[in-house]
């Protein structure tokens, strides 16, 4: 997960350097534009880029409440994680060239479907008793169909990876350098 966060963001990069201003305003002007729309990408991922570090944490079968608290955790990461990537991603201005606005709509296309899965999850717990063993169990069955949905989802970011210029143009954005090498 942490590889495709860092590709996409170098993708953007790159797309900030295209331009249609004058020779002498395009290089300062254009990467700055693309750059700053490049950092505002890499922000929307910094929470998302926190799913790849979280561990589930140990529970006994039958214990409930362990069992409760270890969903809280989960989609306590993983519901901003989501949500914070789609919502960012969508709320850009406008991107600084078609390739660029292309890996942004790949990849609100894969998140939003487990975004919106999470956060249905999560409100369906957050509803339910503390000690109710039908939730817990049902989030975890949730959380269990969200984890392969990660899992089976495309890599957007494998066309990024041979990319020199936009791993450069990515290096230039202060959020990018926020996110997991």
């Amino acid at each position: 997960m942490r590889r495709p966060i860092i590709l996409f963001a170098a993708a953007f990069l790159l797309a900030g350097c295209s331009g249609a201003e004058p020779a002498a305003v395009a290089p300062s002007s254009a990467p700055a534009a693309g750059g700053s729309w490049m950092d505002g990408f890499c922000g929307s991922l910094i929470d998302f880029a926190k799913i790849g570090d979280f561990k589930m944490p140990d529970v006994e079968q039958g214990d409930v409440a362990s069992a409760r608290k270890a969903m809280d955790e989960a989609f306590g990461v993983f519901a901003p994680g989501f949500d914070n990537a789609v919502t960012g991603l969508k709320g850009l201005g406008q991107a600084p060239s078609a390739e660029a606005e292309n890996a942004r709509k790949s990849i609100v296309d894969a998140l939003t479907p487990i975004r919106d899965q999470v956060v249905a999850a999560k409100a369906k717990l957050d509803a339910a008793p503390k000690d109710d063993k039908t939730a817990a169990a049902e989030a975890a069955v949730s959380f269990q169909r969200i984890g392969s949905d990660i899992n089976d989802m495309p890599d957007p970011f494998q066309q990024l990876e041979t990319n020199a210029s936009l791993k450069t143009l990515a290096t230039q954005a202060p959020n990018c350098k926020k996110l997991p090498s």
